[in-house]
């Protein structure tokens, strides 16, 4: 992704498709649920609600076990796209989920779709 891209998703705040994390937790699972039962989106980690970019700190096996958690808390199983990129000299993870065709995809059970800016 384009740094000028991201900022601009950044700048914009968070959407239906766009969703801010300061870290990776249990929300990241729903809202991967959601985005692939509506139009699919972006997850930053290392954002901030209010659009501050605060980083992250990631070993080298973080990425694999972040697609990990996700692929195998989903039915059917979600596999998402992750990059890292830098803005101020901060790392970003970039998490792109894409719609399912199948659906509802549920997460340990339970059904998430979004709705404006939330699950």
């Amino acid at each position: 992704m384009k740094q000028a891209d991201l900022r601009k998703l950044i700048k914009d705040g968070e959407t239906e498709t766009v969703e801010f994390k300061i870290s990776f937790d249990k929300e990241i699972l729903e809202t991967s649920a959601a985005f692939a039962n509506t139009k699919g989106g972006i997850i930053l980690i290392g954002v901030s609600d209010k659009g501050d970019i605060k980083g992250i700190q990631i070993g080298k096996e973080t990425l694999k076990d972040w697609a990990n958690q996700i692929s195998q808390a989903t039915e059917p199983r979600i596999i998402p796209e992750i990059e890292i990129e830098e803005i101020n000299r901060k790392k970003i993870a970039v998490i792109w989920i894409k719609e399912l065709t199948i659906k509802p995809v549920s997460m340990n059970g339970r059904c998430f779709r979004r709705v404006k800016n939330s699950n």
